[in-house]
């Protein structure tokens, strides 16, 4: 699992949306709309949605969010530092695995959190960020 929620996810409605029979979506990645079917979030993605439980190969839909009033928690590409608080900053995709890229800025898919538990100074692990981009 490439991201976590954690806060806010009451009441936060999901929909099921298409995706193309051999896609494979592990649960907590991060997906995209690519052709109008639902695709694993890549580094260059506008827009985002989170995937809670998945998809196997043969499904023709999957569960996603609506909107971003919900907090997800992730492994950045770099360590944190306070002054990333608050910022627009991109996703990466290292190995497959989904990261929050705090040092660039073009697709501003992410807002880190401005909590006081957005990210620990010098460490990569557990980020704090929301959707700032949501595919719906």
């Amino acid at each position: 699992m490439d991201f976590k929620v954690v806060g806010g996810m009451n009441g936060v409605p999901t929909i099921l949306a298409p995706i193309a029979s051999a896609t494979v979506i592990e649960p907590g990645d991060l997906v995209s709309v690519a052709s109008g079917l639902i695709v694993k979030g890549a580094a260059d993605s506008a827009v985002l949605a989170y995937c809670p439980n998945g998809s196997a190969a043969g499904e023709i839909q999957t569960e996603v969010t609506v909107g971003n009033d919900f907090v997800l928690e992730g492994t950045a590409d770099a360590n944190f530092a306070a002054a990333k608080r608050g910022t627009e900053v991109d996703m990466a995709v290292v190995n497959n695995v989904q990261l929050i890229d705090l040092g660039e800025s073009t697709t501003d898919v992410f807002k880190v959190s401005i909590g006081v538990d957005a990210g620990t100074v010098g460490s990569a692990n557990n980020v704090r960020v929301k959707i700032n981009k949501p595919a719906f």
